[in-house]
């Protein structure tokens, strides 16, 4: 059995660690203040806790793009959708076009399999001059295609965005996926390589490379593909599937 990749978890949305405010008025304070207690709570997966304090902020700063853009990820959390549509466009306004803010509409489009508007967001924050990782756009844009099953638009975008920045291990591991899924395992292989050497701790990537490493019969890597994985979350779901998949390969 494979493991469905989650696209939340590779999707997160960019947060602000700070309000943009510098108003020094006690209602700008008391804004800043639930807005970074609202931060801490998202960093501490608690989304309610976050929720109520980004409305807290909101009551007293209703004009702020960090702020909307923290509810909409709160009610991200808690899978209120359409919430979080709502306040992402109201942060894209606030913020004059803020390509971070249309990045993460786009990730949330993705979550609710809104692929063609997805590709829309991505591309304009992908296009935007001041959004600082156009890779993680083009990557993005990359992923709605595969949801579509348009896979050389998906390769195509994917490539780009190694183009753009040959590090960054998400485009190396989504161009493994699609090479997973149409069977060319040798080139999947050298995806997933590359995307654990860039990212050690990335436990799919590790996960992925020892289902590639079965495919191509290179059992000692499957199993230091696998024993990786489980050393790196042994609870969790990947590491479940890699004990199985270790017994076969006994």
């Amino acid at each position: 059995m494979l493991l469905r990749l989650s696209l939340t978890g590779f999707f997160l949305p960019l947060l602000l660690l700070a309000c943009t405010t510098t108003s020094s008025s006690p209602p700008r304070q008391d804004a800043k203040a639930h807005y970074l207690l609202g931060v801490s709570a998202l960093a501490e997966n608690n989304p309610t806790k976050a929720l109520q304090e980004f409305l807290l902020a909101e009551k007293a700063d209703s004009g702020d793009a960090d702020i909307q853009a923290g509810l909409a990820q709160a009610y991200w959390q808690k899978q209120a959708y359409p919430l979080a549509e709502r306040h992402f466009k109201r942060a894209i306004s606030l913020s004059d076009d803020g390509p971070q803010h249309r990045y993460n509409l786009a990730a949330l489009y993705l979550t609710m399999e809104r692929y063609d508007d997805a590709i829309v967001e991505f591309r304009k924050a992908a296009e935007n001059l001041f959004f600082a990782t156009p890779e993680r756009a083009w990557t993005g844009i990359g992923v709605a295609y595969f949801k579509k099953h348009d896979y050389p638009a998906a390769e195509r975008h994917y490539l780009k965005a190694r183009e753009l920045n040959p590090r960054y291990a998400q485009a190396h591991f989504r161009l493994g996926e699609l090479y997973y899924s149409q069977d060319r395992p040798v080139e999947a292989a050298e995806a997933f390589a590359r995307t654990v050497e860039l990212a050690p701790r990335m436990v799919d990537g590790h996960y992925w490379l020892g289902l590639t490493a079965m495919k191509t019969r290179d059992n000692p890597l499957a199993r230091k593909s696998f024993e990786e994985t489980i050393r790196l979350a042994p609870d969790s779901e990947q590491a479940r599937l890699a004990r199985n998949y270790l017994k076969i390969l006994q």
